[in-house]
């Protein structure tokens, strides 16, 4: 698989597999569907895989502006924690808590642990070679810009 498909179906796979504890607490029901916690396995278990064999390959690829891409997204993701309290505050009796807070963690920190490899494997597609002499866009040297 290619290395931006890999990362694309990575996304997909965080973004299915928050959906379930999301709906799971949501519904707050004393005992959910069997076969929606298979499911829910499932997709996790894609998911860890797919982060894991993402990193792997990215692992030489990643460099500091993809660090500080993931820096800034991890600073959006943590936006919604304050949101989460408020929720939590306004919803309380309304929301199984501990589904949700336990699966969304470990999705979070998962998130955050890959976000250089998905930012590297996202890039887009830069020069070969970037040595001296490279002009850049426009024909201008970056000190120049």
């Amino acid at each position: 698989m290619r290395l931006r498909t890999l990362a694309r179906t990575c996304v997909a796979l965080f973004a299915v597999s928050a959906a379930f504890p999301v709906g799971a607490g949501a519904a707050n029901q004393q005992r959910p569907l069997g076969w929606l916690g298979v499911v829910d396995v499932a997709f996790a278990a894609a998911l860890v895989g797919a982060a894991a064999v993402l990193v792997a390959r990215t692992r030489g690829a990643v460099a500091d502006r993809h660090r500080l891409a993931a820096f800034r997204a991890t600073q959006g993701v943590a936006g919604l924690i304050p949101a989460l309290l408020a929720a939590y505050f306004v919803a309380r009796p309304r929301v199984n808590w501990p589904v949700l807070v336990i699966g969304l963690a470990w999705r979070a920190w998962l998130l955050v642990a890959t976000l250089p490899s998905l930012a590297a494997a996202l890039a887009p597609a830069g020069p070969r070679h970037a040595g001296p002499g490279y002009t850049g866009a426009g024909g201008r040297r970056p000190a120049d810009a």
